[in-house]
């Protein structure tokens, strides 16, 4: 069985030990005039080097690496009776007479407070030939009445040009060469972990071989590639929607979750306001050439107002997507709104819509007129051309009108199914519509309380509702959405079924 790369490489010296400068120095001294402590502490990233600088020490002090190390997993070896076993074997004596035993603890802040306390006697009073070596990720959650029995080391992590360099090495000694573009971006997404870092690099190789490209390492790590974002990129300058949902559908395909795209999504445009905001940042620093370049080319098509849109939909998103049971829905109602603002509920995109409803309204010979800036936002509708022999009159009551509202129904829907986007006319499959005085409520039962929430938002079809309501009817009516308490559980989960199936199959041009 091959070997993996990172313990194949892992260090056995202390010269070998990367990026760790200050700990080997201070280790080297104390071995090199025999002052060890009884006990140390090593906190620190993962993948850093504290388990393996641990063994170090153990092989200088000359133990045998059978008998006189024991590594502990605390994370699973938590429970009182795990120490008291432990704290029982420390007086056994080494291989060799004056020789050391060097105990090992991974992941320490994992010992439940009673393990702990059970090992602080120990700890404090340890036999001659003991040194015990804790190691955390989490310093902050181990007892302070641990930690003040041990000479605590700090761990940084790596430098990304260490771990380039490192990938470089054991690159050229296994004949697995990368071009650096690669190197660079794996060192970026290793965060300072050695460990990660050649784990990646081995993968990727694995799986590409040396023709290995950026985008090869972002289908691996699970993030959207800079192609799909020259594509989302364009499609935000023209509002192409079509080209946005075939990017989605191919990354669900590669097996890529909600989670996984708003990630890449939300960090490619938080990059994108550094780039335009604060371009001498750090951050900017470790970006490689093409994804720099895509971030300058996507600042020309992408205007301020627009990227800080973009950034409130995006923390509007990361704050509901975690409890949603509709993720898929979600990111896509998310890109439509990137996309097309004229389908946003923001503040911003407001007057926007209002001038598109307008335009809309003109085109069909109604004059659209806001009326007073109350809280309801309510549009109020004068109709330009009503027929003649019309019976309806604006003198004539709006309760005995709409009692006609049912005839009026279906051809209401066929007139708003021409003017809205499958997925908002989808969601008036799940309504029962019903008039209450001069206002028509739009019912959604509890079960399909997604689309109660949509309904709510939208002042689309609020306001397209109202226009067309005074073009037929000539009436002047208030709209609002109920939730049903009395839910019809076979409706609502048509009605929920009927969305998801529109939005699978269709064009949302």
């Amino acid at each position: 069985m091959q070997q993996a790369l990172y313990r194949k490489y892992r260090p056995e010296k202390l010269t070998e030990l990367v990026g760790q400068e200050e700990a080997v120095s201070l280790i080297s001294k104390q071995i090199e005039k025999g002052n060890l402590g009884h006990a140390y502490l090593f906190s620190g990233p993962r993948g850093v080097g504290k388990t393996s600088l641990a063994r170090i020490i153990a092989t200088q002090l000359g133990c045998d690496p059978v008998f006189d190390i024991t590594e502990i997993d605390a994370a699973s070896n938590n429970k009182v009776d795990d120490i008291r076993d432990m704290n029982e074997s420390v007086n056994f004596i080494a291989s060799s007479p004056g020789q050391k035993r060097v105990y090992i603890l991974d992941e320490v802040h994992m010992l439940s407070n009673a393990a702990s306390n059970a090992f602080l006697k120990t700890l404090e009073e340890p036999p001659e030939h003991i040194i015990f070596i804790l190691a955390t990720t989490e310093p902050e959650r181990v007892l302070e009445t641990v930690k003040s029995r041990t000479t605590h080391i700090v761990f940084k992590k790596i430098p990304e040009l260490e771990i380039v360099k490192t990938l470089e090495e054991i690159g050229k000694k296994e004949k697995m060469i990368m071009n650096n573009e690669v190197l660079n971006t794996i060192a970026t997404f290793s965060d300072g972990s050695l460990r990660d870092g050649i784990n990646l690099f081995e993968q990727t190789f694995n799986t590409f071989g040396k023709k290995t490209t950026v985008d090869d390492l972002y289908g691996i790590l699970g993030k959207l590639s800079t192609k799909e974002f020259e594509v989302i990129i364009n499609s935000i300058e023209i509002q192409d929607t079509a080209s946005v949902l075939e990017v989605l559908r191919e990354a669900y395909q590669k097996g890529l979750q909600p989670s996984d795209i708003v990630d890449s999504i939300s960090e490619f445009f938080r990059n994108m306001f550094y780039l335009k905001y604060l371009p001498g940042d750090s951050k900017l620093d470790n970006l490689t050439p093409t994804l720099k370049k895509l971030l300058e080319t996507a600042d020309k098509k992408v205007n301020a107002k627009q990227l800080i849109r973009i950034l409130d939909l995006i923390d509007e998103l990361n704050h509901n997507l975690s409890n949603s049971t509709s993720q898929h829905l979600k990111l896509e109602l998310f890109l439509m709104k990137v996309i097309k603002p004229e389908l946003g509920s923001d503040i911003k995109t407001v007057s926007y819509r209002v001038d598109l409803l307008e335009g809309k309204i003109s085109n069909n010979k109604t004059s659209t007129q806001a009326m007073n800036s109350n809280k309801d936002k309510e549009v109020v509708v004068e109709t330009q051309e009503v027929p003649k022999n019309t019976n309806v009159t604006k003198k004539t009551s709006k309760k005995e009108s709409l009692g006609n509202f049912d005839v009026y129904w279906p051809k209401i829907l066929e007139e708003m199914k021409s003017e809205l986007s499958p997925r908002k006319f989808s969601y008036l499959t799940a309504v029962r519509a019903e008039v209450e005085e001069d206002t028509i409520n739009l019912i959604v039962d509890k079960e399909n309380e997604f689309l109660f929430e949509q309904l709510k938002k939208s002042q689309e079809i609020t306001e397209l509702l109202q226009s067309i309501v005074a073009k037929l009817m000539g009436l002047e009516v208030s709209v609002k959405v109920s939730l049903n308490p009395n839910a019809r559980l076979d409706d609502g989960k048509k009605g929920l079924s009927v969305a998801q199936e529109i939005f699978d199959v269709e064009d949302l041009n």
